[in-house]
């Protein structure tokens, strides 16, 4: 049969570009992950972490050179998976930083990575309330408090199909944390006030 031969010959050429292609992805994205959690890591014990950050957004750049002309690669679920790292690590740099919140535009990822990544947010926020809470800095504890009602809101207010956005889950999840969360900072601000009293 004229061309059936050659046709298969093409997609297997084509097929190997791929395989090649989706092994390069597994690769970049493990190593973005790995960052992310280097920096969220540093954010969380006070350390510098923007030396990292720069790392990430040029080894995020470079991924994305090599697999634009793959779009099967670029948008499939182990690269999403590291642009959901590399927004979560992102946005918790800037609320730390007291800077905006960096679009997904800005981060060159797909709203759907970056949504996933701010409503993971809510859990390092928790940290970040935690060890202030442990210090007994309720000024801390209560800006970052208001932040992660903030974003809890937003995250609990969008509604999407799964199928476009899987986020049913966290915001299962973020709800969570935010009601435990709540509970311990009423529980910490009576106490204060209560401590507050009995030194008068």
């Amino acid at each position: 049969m004229k061309g059936l031969t050659e046709n298969i010959e093409s997609i297997n050429k084509k097929m190997t570009a791929i395989e090649v292609k989706r092994e390069s992805a597994i690769a970049m994205s493990r190593s973005i992950i790995r960052r992310t959690k280097n920096m969220i890591h540093a954010i969380h014990q006070g350390e510098e972490f923007m030396s990292i950050q720069g790392e990430l957004k040029a080894s995020v750049r470079d991924m994305i050179s090599k697999l634009k002309d793959e779009p099967s690669v670029l948008y499939s679920a182990v690269v999403e998976d590291a642009m959901m790292e590399y927004s979560e690590a992102l946005i918790l740099s800037a609320i730390v930083r007291k800077k905006d919140i960096p679009s997904f535009e800005s981060l060159k990822i797909t709203p759907q990575s970056w949504m996933l990544g701010l409503a993971d947010v809510i859990g390092e926020l928790r940290r970040i309330i935690l060890t202030y809470l442990m210090k007994g800095d309720m000024a801390k504890s209560s800006y970052y408090f208001e932040i992660m009602e903030e974003i809890g809101n937003e995250v609990m207010n969008f509604d999407v199909p799964d199928a476009i956005v899987p986020i049913r889950r966290k915001q299962d999840i973020a709800r969570g944390i935010l009601e435990r969360t709540r509970s311990e900072m009423t529980n910490a601000t009576v106490m204060s006030s209560f401590n507050k009293l009995k030194e008068n």
